[in-house]
């Protein structure tokens, strides 16, 4: 009976803390076993009668002891409800008394029934794992045990192409071999594309808008030099590329071959 309420009350101290704790209690089975390996934490029981209880009792203090000598917490319980202590000698309150004189780190309490160990276990349980020392150890920084992780930066985000460059790009791919005519002299600057002259006006602003978007084609690697003394350019493979991206068909046999 004692077992199974102590599994059953780690089980629900596990579904409440074991998230926020990073930690999860594992019961071991010691049962009918007088001595067991040492773990995080000991939980014992006086209560049982059986023609063996004297080597039995010895065996569980040498476990106690050892548990405390290495500094690990114990819960220690004697029952009221069906003691035979006759390996103490002693009345249950006196033989707890004295145990927890030899182990006063120990937790030593007394339960009458069920419903009183339960109770008492539920808050040893999460007072020892809240407070003893043992369960206070940090939790080691992994940075001295894993390599660093390399976070590469992300890839630049493209600057998107001024209107006039996409017009001017838009109009060529039109043209059966994408050609982009290109004039400028003094103060006069002439871009044709597709039949169009796209430079309507020659005051300075209009001038320097789009003789600023085809140089952003150009820098850019949206267009390339075609010969005819840098008179002559055509659509480039990612001008291609970027003029399907923004749902535009190019034509001719330019396009078909990739911009060669």
């Amino acid at each position: 009976m004692e077992l199974t309420i102590v599994r059953e009350v780690i089980a629900q101290w596990n579904a409440s803390h074991a998230w926020e704790q990073k930690r999860i209690l594992l019961p071991l089975d010691g049962e009918g076993s007088g001595a067991c390996a040492m773990g995080d934490m000991l939980i014992a029981f006086f209560c049982g009668a059986t023609e063996s209880s004297s080597e039995q009792a010895a065996a569980f203090e040498a476990q106690v002891e050892k548990q405390v000598s290495n500094g690990h917490p114990a819960l220690v319980y004697f029952s009221e409800a069906r003691t035979d202590l006759a390996a103490l000698q002693e009345s249950p309150g006196k033989a707890m008394n004295e145990f927890y004189k030899r182990y006063p780190t120990a937790a030593v309490d007394c339960y009458g029934d069920e419903k009183e160990l339960r109770a008492k276990f539920a808050r040893q349980l999460e007072a020892t794992v809240a407070n003893h020392v043992h369960f206070k150890t940090e939790t080691p920084d992994l940075s001295d045990i894993l390599p660093p992780i390399s976070v590469e930066p992300p890839p630049p985000v493209p600057k998107a192409l001024s209107m006039c460059a996409q017009t001017i790009l838009v109009e060529a791919c039109d043209d059966f071999e994408a050609y982009i005519g290109r004039i400028k002299a003094g103060g006069m600057l002439r871009i044709q594309a597709n039949g169009k002259q796209l430079v309507e006006q020659n005051d300075p602003a209009t001038i320097a808008k789009w003789d600023s978007a085809f140089e952003e084609l150009l820098t850019g690697g949206f267009i390339r030099d075609a010969g005819c003394n840098g008179q002559l350019y055509q659509i480039s493979p990612k001008g291609f590329d970027f003029l399907k991206s923004i749902g535009k068909s190019p034509i001719g046999y330019i396009a078909e071959m990739g911009g060669m």
